[in-house]
């Protein structure tokens, strides 16, 4: 665009030409978003009267600095994040309800910036040392699809999830490091990638915007990564030029400066990964080099601006998604150092012990299950060890005897796959009676790549008469589980869960 000003002040207008032609271009045009409070604009109304304010060389101005944490409580996909009865088709809270969040968050105070004043340094960053989030009307970040759920990857895109590492587990899994290469990105602290990156985390959500002629920057608190966006007009690099946060190239439609980055490496980083609140669980979501994202960033008024990013690949996605959502300009936010490097201390620890315990695995004892209770399992114990009948110890907790119709249900192998969008794969376990009635049960070995055998006993085994059933998966990483035992003894009905959040999981007899 800039190149063609020059041309048109000395061949049309003259200088004061070039000054109707900047208004008339940056203009209301597709800027509906803005006017009263909607949807649309996230409820975030736009005062009547508002006029966008102008760089000094006459562009939009949306330099700010931005905190991606008001809508860090936000999940990704709707309801990942609930705890209790969940409406997976509403996308808004109602005014009342977002009444009551946002007066129950007035009184919460920042713990983190009350321990700093108090010099307690270290209970401070343990709590999180930038502002806690601010609630939002939304349900989901991601406002298309309309279910708020991410779109099914294609089966090449589960055939390359598969092949990903990471070092978050899945359930069941035991992975083996050796090096930086079975680790993501943001694990080497390298890049979160895209689009995780413009999406809000736990903490080092700054999100600053800078402005020259012809270029916009995006400066990010994590990682420290910085965005050129060019918006003079030039054309993108030639396809053989790939980076692993893309190459972007900007534009003003009206007041909202979109801007299209594609060109990415692919496979070096994940699509989505657990610094988003509601993501799928195991960080392998993976990108190809033919992905695209299209991004707006919409000023609604003095303080707020209204962020958007949608994201394609033919390749892993069956369609495409997009996420949105409100960002509030706060001068005061104060950025902390993200301090990591690539290599930092999580490769070497983590290959260090995969390494030790794989030349030296770990003793697993198979312990009877105890007695399920109404509240949560007391934590396992080293005395809870072989049933009286097989010859142990009759001191400490006593292992259950169930009933014979649960034993008989139980007894054999078991196979389930857990509910998730990125990667299909099985687990298998196996229930064994004692001559007395106890039961024992055991990870048998999963269908992931990479594994090597398990064959270890339950951790935290819990079981009763009612056919309530819980257990902690003996893996590097703890998920558990918890379900419920059919009346025809035909299937094992759950959640397994962990720091990564739940995920339905139900197991059936061989």
């Amino acid at each position: 665009m800039h190149r063609l000003i020059p041309a048109m002040r000395s061949v049309l207008l003259g200088a004061a030409g070039a000054a109707i032609f900047l208004t008339t271009t940056f203009a209301q045009v597709n800027d509906s978003v803005r006017g009263p409070a909607s949807e649309a604009n996230h409820f975030i109304e736009t005062p009547k009267g508002w006029v966008h304010p102008k760089t000094s060389w006459g562009e939009p101005d949306i330099s700010a600095n931005l905190n991606m944490m008001q809508a860090a409580g936000v999940p990704l996909e709707r309801c990942a994040s609930a705890r209790g009865p969940c409406d997976p088709a509403k996308a808004w809270r109602t005014d009342a309800e977002y009444k009551q969040a946002i007066d129950a968050a007035a009184g919460r105070g920042d713990r983190g910036r009350d321990l700093i004043a108090q010099g307690n340094f270290g209970a401070a960053l343990l709590a999180g040392v930038t502002d806690p989030a601010t609630p939002q009307r939304q349900l989901s970040l991601i406002v298309d699809p309309p279910n708020g759920q991410l779109p099914t990857l294609t089966p090449e895109g589960k055939k390359r999830a598969l092949a990903m590492r990471s070092g978050w587990s899945l359930p069941g899994e035991s992975p083996s490091y050796d090096g930086p290469n079975d680790f993501d990105s943001w694990d080497r602290c390298t890049t979160r990638g895209m689009p995780s990156s413009m999406m809000p985390y736990r903490y080092n959500g700054g999100f600053r915007i800078w402005q020259a002629p012809g270029v916009v920057v995006f400066e990010l608190e994590m990682i420290h990564d910085a965005r050129v966006v060019f918006t003079d007009g030039r054309p993108p690099l030639k396809s053989a030029h790939k980076q692993l946060m893309g190459e972007s190239r900007g534009r003003w439609e009206g007041n909202t400066l979109v801007v299209e980055t594609t060109n990415y490496r692919g496979g070096h980083a994940p699509t989505i990964n657990l610094a988003v609140v509601g993501s799928p669980a195991g960080n392998r979501f993976p990108q190809s080099d033919q992905m695209k994202t299209t991004e707006r960033i919409t000023r609604v008024n003095n303080d707020m601006w209204l962020y958007e990013i949608k994201t394609e690949d033919p390749v892993v996605l069956t369609g495409p998604f997009t996420v949105r959502y409100p960002m509030k300009n706060d001068p005061t936010y104060e950025w902390w150092e993200y301090a990591c490097h690539e290599g930092n201390t999580i490769v070497p620890n983590y290959t260090n012990t995969s390494r030790h315990e794989r030349t030296n695995p770990p003793v697993e004892p198979v312990v009877p299950a105890l007695e399920l209770t109404q509240g949560p399992p007391p934590p396992a114990s080293p005395i809870a060890g072989p049933s009286p009948a097989a010859g142990g110890s009759t001191g400490g907790p006593k292992p259950f005897i169930a009933s014979a119709d649960v034993v008989k249900a139980l007894a054999g192998r078991w196979v389930g796959r857990p509910q998730l969008k990125t990667i299909d794969y099985d687990i298998e376990i196996e229930f064994t009676p004692n001559p007395d009635g106890s039961v024992v049960g055991k990870l048998i070995r999963t269908t992931l790549p990479q594994e090597r055998p398990i064959n270890l006993g339950f951790r935290n085994f819990r079981l009763n008469n009612a056919r309530a059933i819980s257990w902690t998966f003996p893996n590097t990483q703890e998920w558990t589980f918890a379900g419920t035992l059919s009346a025809d003894g035909t299937a094992i009905a759950g959640n397994t869960n962990s720091a990564q959040g739940g995920i339905p999981l139900t197991f059936r007899k061989r």
